[in-house]
């Protein structure tokens, strides 16, 4: 079974199962749909402290996306479906930012922004509880 680590902000919702959806970067090994995998914080520092598992799931899917930023917009492409992923509605995004933790889709920009950069290219991975 893999683990997966989060980030204390998120712990919270990973452990309640409000957050069953997470986007990476892009793996060197790709998750597939059937996985299991443990998903779990650090007690403290990471890497030097005891973890806590919040959840375990099974992968239910995974896509590849990339979100960059222009000098007026955002655009976020679901890299195997571009088309559908660029064109969906604002509303449609802000419930997509809400189902990875985040109160809106400006809120998840900011932050992929600081902790990832842009542009990112990575993984959506949804999960079911086991």
């Amino acid at each position: 079974m893999r683990v997966r680590m989060f980030k204390p902000e998120f712990a919270p919702l990973v452990e309640s199962g409000a957050k069953r959806q997470t986007i990476r970067p892009l793996p060197k090994r790709l998750p597939r749909p059937g996985d299991r995998e443990s998903w779990r914080e650090w007690l403290g520092k990471p890497y030097r402290s005891p973890q806590r598992e919040l959840a375990r799931v099974k992968i239910v899917s995974v896509e590849r996306i990339k979100m960059e930023q222009s000098s007026h917009e955002f655009l976020i492409s679901l890299l195997d479906r571009p088309l559908r992923g660029a064109l969906l509605p604002i509303d449609d995004w802000n419930d997509f930012a809400k189902a990875d933790g985040f109160k809106s889709m400006f809120e998840m920009v900011l932050w992929f922004e600081r902790e990832h950069g842009l542009p990112f290219t990575g993984i959506i991975i949804k999960s079911q509880n086991l």
